[in-house]
């Protein structure tokens, strides 16, 4: 993990895929209708999406609750595969461990395993398989949504 950076008046939220803080520029009191809006384009905005999207939620417990393996090759394609893994890989110091490795032992000295651990670093692919599968589940109903007018 980083170390973390002092920032003065500054207001944060959990970001809902990663649970990580995220900055809000400026105070959610003047920028109240900004923020709704923002929420609505959100992909994890429940309330808005629940309406626009029937079933995300209980498609979602679905996928949570099915194994990796049955995830991986029996509820997705080929290509969502593939893109589920570009976003790990990008969002993962490539894919490569060495990589982290290296990254963690600049940050906190060559003892880094004495202080986080690799886990802390890298995220499972089984997030962005679930990740992607969620998006192809809204896809899905705007085709649907937009066949019928």
């Amino acid at each position: 993990m980083l170390p973390p950076i002092a920032l003065l008046h500054s207001y944060f939220y959990s970001d809902s895929i990663g649970d990580k803080p995220v900055q809000i520029l400026n105070s959610p009191d003047a920028q109240r209708a900004e923020d709704q809006n923002q929420q609505e384009l959100s992909i994890r905005d429940r309330p808005a999406h629940k309406e626009k999207y029937p079933f995300i939620e209980e498609f979602s417990e679905f996928i949570s609750s099915v194994s990796t393996e049955s995830l991986k090759y029996k509820l997705m394609t080929q290509q969502q595969r593939s893109i589920a893994e570009a976003f790990w890989a990008a969002e993962n110091y490539g894919g490569d461990i060495k990589k982290c490795e290296k990254r963690l032992e600049e940050i906190y000295g060559k003892d880094w395993y004495t202080v986080t651990k690799l886990s802390d670093h890298m995220a499972e692919k089984r997030e962005y398989y679930e990740y992607v599968l969620i998006l192809e589940h809204q896809r899905q109903w705007e085709n649907s949504k937009n066949a019928l007018t």
